[in-house]
């Protein structure tokens, strides 16, 4: 019975644990977690109780892979561990928290809601440029020049045509895609649902190929500016915390939605 009682208590002080995890992951979905364990001589178990994961059985040192779970979103940095041992008799068990730092953190980003983006932000911009008022079509035209072999009956202006001795044909600006800005506010009670709504706004945004800035509140204050993947806006996503998100600067003529708890989308 002392033996069984002493024996458990003193494996446990030897025993060092060792996370690491992915660099990005989804609240909801599974992810790899690498567990080294280092000391014990006889079995212990390790159940993780800040995240969702399978009880594990360690006969000694060794180190394998594990499925985890994160119910939230957020940024990991520290996993909560308990450490048990009843070895050798099974007669008593011995229990110990522990708290393990990651190598790197684990950006838990929000589980996305399917959306749709607004019609003014998919239909882009619709007025034409100098020398082709009333035209409607949508094209802006940067310059005209002499019309050269091969070029389209489309594209000569037949209005500057008529006062010229040559025919003329529009030189047209790239056409502008539209910029979404999302104002995402993730304080009260329906914060994490925000950030799954705003993070499937950013999926259908990047399906279409539109610019998006991002403005947020995050641990070191209001932060603003463009994401360029969709990854990219799972961190940012993952990183706000309650408080007041930027209202701009925003690039001119962007179209803005705000997203807050109260279910408000413009």
């Amino acid at each position: 019975l002392l033996v069984g009682a002493i024996v458990p208590a003193f494996g446990l002080r030897k025993v060092r644990i060792y996370p690491a995890g992915p660099t990005d992951a989804v609240a909801g979905r599974a992810f790899n977690l690498t567990i080294q364990v280092t000391g014990p001589r006889l079995g212990v178990t390790l159940a993780l109780t800040s995240l969702e994961a399978s009880l594990i059985s360690v006969g000694g040192p060794s180190s394998g892979t594990i499925k985890a779970t994160s119910a939230r979103r957020g940024v990991i940095t520290q996993l909560v561990t308990v450490v048990a041992s009843s070895a050798p008799f099974d007669l008593f068990t011995t229990r110990k928290s522990l708290t393990l730092d990651l190598p790197t953190p684990i950006f838990v980003a929000p589980q996305p809601t399917p959306m749709r983006l607004p019609v003014q932000v998919t239909a882009g911009p619709t007025v034409d440029g100098p020398g082709n008022a009333g035209s409607g079509s949508g094209e802006v035209v940067r310059s005209l020049r002499e019309y050269s072999a091969g070029d389209p009956l489309r594209m000569v202006h037949w209005r500057a045509s008529a006062g010229s001795p040559d025919l003329l044909v529009k030189e047209l600006e790239p056409p502008e895609r539209p910029h979404l800005a999302l104002i995402v506010d993730v304080s009260g009670p329906n914060g994490d649902h925000t950030a799954e709504r705003a993070t499937g706004l950013v999926q259908a945004a990047r399906r279409e190929g539109l610019p998006i800035t991002l403005c947020t509140f995050e641990g070191v204050g209001p932060v603003i500016g463009e994401v360029g993947s969709i990854r990219e806006a799972g961190r940012r996503l993952a990183a706000a915390v309650p408080g007041l998100p930027p209202r701009g600067p925003l690039p001119p003529g962007a179209e803005v939605i705000l997203l807050d708890s109260e279910d408000r989308m413009p």
